[in-house]
């Protein structure tokens, strides 16, 4: 089974590798926003098409979720090609094995971003009426998040086989199928997806916020999108918390015991844990007090910890699976700062163009209105 893993790259890493760690971690929780947004929010939208159809504010909720999504699934895919690289090249003979052993499946799934990348822009061009749901918006929503489903599938069973080579042999000889053998991937598929859910869900709590304060004159809008969000994000988090548990549970008892206690990466997962807790309660004081917007923000702050610490878990679990086939201290380091410097300029300035962007589009409507009245 050692002949399937490929060594590392004998050019070596250009950095020391805990630099190449925080860069991950960092970039991958952005991208996770993006993603989580698109993924649980389509979920969101498809079940309100299908079942809230005669609800005209429901309906116009969903015609302005479905607006921002080609843009976040534009920001999903930019925000994940960073970590993406900091992974190949910490574990890039272990990441593209496993994306060979799973071959067709791997690379099929462009098509499928792609596909709903154009369905949802179908669904918004033929919107002829925000107002009214119709059989091309229910069926087009359902295909489209059947879709992202399929795509969030492959990538969780890929994120398996990466950190279990004992599968590799068998998926090789044929044996097996390239459905890894492992009773942590269903746990794992619902534990992000409910992930999902709780983020689009706040998401969806704060573009209603934005409603509220930026267009009074729809308050029913924005009441609906805040009351909405809360209700997916709180649900989805207790779900989500239940699953993470279960998919704990299912990892092989030398796996849970190197995990548990293990220095600064279990801090961090410990630390989302508790973040969590805090954010679930913020947002059961949000459905009660809806005219508290802290709570709101409070839930939201709450939850960028949570992804980074869940993220440094995730981190951490695939070192202890992979710590029989290689360790990090032992890459040979082969330093060339200059690549580095180039990427964390333009990460920086990518960032602040985003980051006034969207304070823009934030603070447009004010600065349209108060134009107006001068």
């Amino acid at each position: 089974m050692n002949g399937l893993i490929p060594p590392p790259d004998p050019l070596g890493i250009p950095a020391p590798y805990p630099i190449f760690q925080v860069l991950y971690w960092i970039t991958f929780v952005l991208h996770l926003i993006f993603m989580n947004y698109v993924l649980g929010g389509m979920v969101m939208v498809t079940l309100h098409e299908w079942f809230t159809p005669r609800n005209a504010t429901a309906i116009r909720a969903n015609a302005l979720m479905l607006k921002l999504m080609p843009v976040s699934l534009s920001l999903a895919i930019t925000m994940g090609v960073a970590p993406l690289l900091f992974v190949q090249v910490l574990l890039g003979n272990f990441f593209y094995t496993a994306n060979i052993m799973m071959s067709g499946w791997w690379l099929g799934m462009i098509g499928l971003v792609i596909a709903a990348f154009y369905l949802i822009y179908i669904l918004i061009a033929r919107r002829r009426s925000e107002n009214q749901s119709s059989a091309l918006h229910k069926i087009g929503s359902l295909v489209v998040t059947l879709l992202l489903l399929a795509t969030a599938w492959i990538f969780t069973n890929n994120a398996v086989l990466v950190e279990h080579p004992k599968y590799w042999q068998d998926i090789h000889t044929g044996a097996k199928w390239i459905l890894a053998p492992d009773p942590s991937l269903w746990p794992r598929y619902l534990h992000n997806l409910f992930g999902a859910a709780a983020v689009a869900g706040l998401v969806c709590a704060v573009i209603g916020r934005y409603r509220l304060r930026y267009h009074a004159d729809d308050a029913e809008l924005g009441t609906h999108l805040i009351r909405r969000g809360i209700f997916w994000a709180m649900h989805a988090v207790v779900i989500q918390i239940i699953t993470g548990i279960i998919y704990i549970y299912s990892w092989e008892i030398e796996i849970t015991r190197a995990f548990m206690g293990n220095g600064i990466l279990f801090t961090g997962w410990a630390i989302g844990f508790f973040a969590v807790m805090g954010a679930l309660v913020c947002l059961i004081l949000a459905l009660v007090k809806t005219d508290k917007p802290m709570l709101i923000w409070g839930a939201v702050g709450l939850t960028f910890v949570t992804l980074l610490g869940m993220t440094m878990g995730r981190e951490l679990l695939r070192l202890v699976s992979l710590a029989p086939y290689i360790k990090l201290q032992d890459l040979p380091l082969r330093p060339s700062y200059s690549s580095l410097l180039l990427f964390l300029i333009t990460f920086l300035l990518g960032l602040g163009i985003l980051a006034y962007l969207l304070r823009l589009v934030w603070t447009l409507p004010r600065e349209e209105s108060e134009s107006k009245q001068a």
